[in-house]
């Protein structure tokens, strides 16, 4: 969305060829597959999603059926620009591309489900997914928000059934006021039915000002202003799930008041995307509007305790935008519906309750028969969000052929400001009628006989303690910090902090310098800092975390900070860190362990370093290291091509990079050998893929190292890249970015 105090109509997206993506097709003429088929009239409802109608181009990720297509950019080159009904149906599987629909005539896209089709979004079997992002805080020139959606519309009459849709670019708003959409629409007629949109700010934009759309039993996720446009969009039985505190579902715009544009919401359930829940509390509002004309309604829908009791927000304290707004409920039920907090509502000014159904569907289209009403008359409001239902990117659901080994240690987050039932607590200060613990170093010696059958968690309340740890327990042990928001750990207020340095060229062990040193069995943490504040000096390791033991060890919002050598991964240990920083200057994540970092920040803070150092016993050894959808930015006073993505610590050192954003600190070379006159570069594998930023440019790359074919970066999935350990220790419900699956 343009930066706040700017109201401009987005022009249509104009079309582009389709991006490359990786597979080659099969075919480039279309040919009816030879699976069986349905027989489905062009247009009407599909009569099966799990079989391609008869006639439909069919895309297979795969690429085991004839005349099949192994993209959907390619199936939508192949079809005739003429006013013809065409329909593609696409085989389960996670597709990675940006997607633009702009023929004459009627297009249907059908995903494999295992509901029917249309009905609901639980079923979906296609992902179609990209990342892709915009920092609008100033939108550059010739630029908009549209050039980052996973699907564009640049035509009209066009029907999506049981798609996910996600742009998986700063899912949980690690980068502020960047767009990344996952649907533009643009265009006449459009309708979604059993899809989900997901994305951080901005998710679906509705961009003509002339146009009318149609969603039904969606799944539609975000935080800022992420239903928005101008456009006529009636929703049906949609779930709507936010993801920021403070923040707007909607963002209407009309011209004046002649404008058709409106939002209509029936029969959804408005609620918190899965984990947020207890951030989000009283704390998200239905709506602000985007021009003085705004016009949204929610009606005979679920409100959920995740309203803000006042309901609507100005556009801006300064800029308010509410002389002509249409904002209005009737009908509702739940906790944050108007009846339940009707003085706050009627505070707001510009809201009204209405008393009858003043927006139903006809009123609100141009007209119904372009809809496929096949369920529309039988929509209840969706339940709440079961596991089975989430569309959360790390579900199981996403993708049943990419993520099926995924497994969750719990269904749900805990209370991330208080601890639960039978908690153990660290706290500076007294609790009423509560057992409490002033240091890390009591607590754990009071639960480290605890039998290892019993899963111990550790509540931190905030506060800088002033400790070294050496922590050895079998079983699992859970350390949580407290956290107002813990899906930002800029917000954390637990710290572990020690100022302890050790001499590399002396007989110690740098592990002996680290604020944790973990030798436990299976080591959870969240919401916690780890800070060794030693400083800098020439030949002296100091770090936040160590790892030994043959232990593992998760990372959920945390921060770990240090100069060289901060993260050491002894030889046997398992590590898994999502949404995490780590700071250091030389070879700050280093060893002969495994560990997997997903969405997370590395924070170089010296010239001329290495972030990676690491080593295997052989070609078949399961140690590595990978960074998944991480972002590389340095320190203010590093310079520009001075640090490198790693160097080997030996011979079989493997390292990967995949769909991260390399800053402009990352040396044109990438890569570094170990040292002159020991390079240890012969059976390395360091390897990048579909990486971006201004570090991320290949021409001048090492010679030993490699961009990764489709083939070469299947090692480096989640699921096979822990092959050996599996992945139950890792708790997925804590985790909103999908990790990367085959393309």
């Amino acid at each position: 969305m343009l930066a706040l105090g700017i109201v401009l109509a987005l022009g249509h997206l104009l079309s582009f060829s389709a991006l490359p993506i990786s597979g080659a097709d099969i075919s480039s003429t279309t040919t009816a597959p030879t699976s069986a088929s349905t027989v489905t009239t062009c247009g009407a409802h599909p009569t099966s999603a799990s079989k391609a109608p008869a006639g439909a181009v069919v895309v297979d990720l795969t690429k085991s059926m004839t005349g099949a297509f192994s993209s959907l950019n390619a199936a939508l080159a192949s079809l005739p620009s003429d006013s013809s009904c065409q329909t593609i149906f696409i085989m389960p599987g996670t597709y990675v591309e940006q997607v633009t629909v702009n023929r004459p005539g009627q297009t249907v896209i059908i995903g494999y489900t295992t509901e029917d089709p249309g009905r609901g979004y639980s079923g979906n079997r296609v992902t179609v997914s990209y990342s892709r992002g915009l920092s609008v805080s100033p939108l550059p020139v010739g630029h908009s928000d549209s050039e980052t959606a996973v699907i564009s519309t640049a035509s009209s009459d066009i029907a999506f059934y049981n798609i996910d849709f996600i742009n998986t670019d700063n899912l949980n708003g690690t980068i502020a006021n960047y767009v990344t959409l996952a649907g533009s629409t643009y265009g006449n007629h459009i309708g979604f039915y059993g899809c989900s949109l997901i994305g951080w700010q901005d998710t679906l934009l509705t961009g003509s000002t002339n146009g009318y759309q149609y969603y039904e039993s969606c799944y539609i996720e975000g935080a800022i202003d992420f239903i928005w446009g101008y456009s006529a969009a009636y929703f049906k039985g949609c779930t709507i799930a936010a993801k920021r505190k403070s923040s707007c579902i909607t963002a209407h715009s009309r011209k004046d008041a002649t404008g058709i544009g409106v939002y209509a919401f029936d029969h959804c359930l408005v609620t918190a995307a899965a984990g947020y829940a207890s951030a989000l509390k009283s704390g998200v509002y239905l709506g602000r509007p985007y021009s003085a004309y705004a016009k949204v309604v929610f009606k005979n829908s679920y409100l959920d305790s995740v309203i803000q009791p006042i309901g609507w927000k100005n556009w801006s304290a300064t800029d308010p935008r509410i002389d002509h707004v249409t904002f209005a409920e009737f009908n509702n039920t739940g906790p944050g519906n108007w009846q339940n907090n009707a003085a706050a509502r009627k505070s707001f000014g510009h809201a009204s309750l209405l008393t009858s159904d003043d927006y139903p569907l006809s009123a609100v289209m141009d007209s119904t028969s372009w809809i496929d009403s096949t369920y529309s008359n039988s929509i209840s409001v969706p339940a709440g969000l079961s596991a089975l239902q989430t569309k959360d990117p790390s579900s199981t659901n996403l993708s049943n052929l990419s993520f099926s080994m995924v497994s969750t240690t719990s269904s749900s987050e805990a209370d991330s400001t208080a601890p639960a039932d039978g908690d153990y607590i660290v706290s500076k200060s007294p609790i009423k009628g509560k057992t409490v613990y002033s240091s890390f170093t009591e607590v754990i010696a009071a639960i480290q006989s605890i039998s290892s059958k019993q899963v111990i968690t550790v509540f931190i309340y905030p506060g800088v303690y002033q400790e070294q740890i050496v922590f050895n327990r079998s079983g699992t042990t859970i350390f949580r910090g407290y956290s107002e928001d813990p899906s930002n750990y800029a917000q954390n207020q637990a710290i572990l902090q020690n100022s302890h340095g050790v001499d590399t060229q002396a007989d110690q062990s740098n592990s002996d310098s680290a604020t944790l040193y973990s030798r436990a069995q299976y080591l959870q943490l969240y919401n916690i800092n780890l800070n060794n504040i030693f400083g800098q000096a020439h030949n002296y390791a100091s770090l936040g975390f160590a790892s030994g033991n043959n232990g593992y060890t998760s990372f959920y919002g945390c921060q770990i900070t240090g100069n060289q050598d901060t993260f050491d991964l002894n030889k046997g240990t398992s590590v898994f860190a999502y949404n995490t920083l780590v700071q250091g200057s030389i070879d700050f994540i280093w060893g002969a362990g495994s560990a997997y970092f997903l969405n997370s920040t590395l924070v170089p803070n010296t010239d001329g370093g290495s972030i990676a150092a690491m080593k295997r016993a052989s070609s078949t050894d399961p140690a590595g290291l990978v960074f998944d959808q991480c972002t590389v930015s340095s320190a203010q006073n590093v310079g520009a091509g001075s640090i490198y993505l790693g160097r080997p610590y030996n011979n079989y050192s493997r390292v990967a990079y995949i769909n991260t954003y390399l800053d402009n600190s990352i040396a044109a070379a990438g890569w570094s050998v170990w040292s002159k006159t020991n390079p240890q570069t012969d059976r390395v594998l360091f390897g990048e893929y579909h990486n971006r930023g201004p570090g991320a440019t290949t021409s001048k790359r090492a010679t030993f190292s490699q961009q990764l074919s489709d083939a070469d970066a299947v090692q480096f999935q989640l699921a096979n890249f822990f092959a050996n350990q599996g992945t139950s220790w890792i708790n997925m419900t804590y985790v909103k970015t999908t990790p990367f699956s085959k393309y």
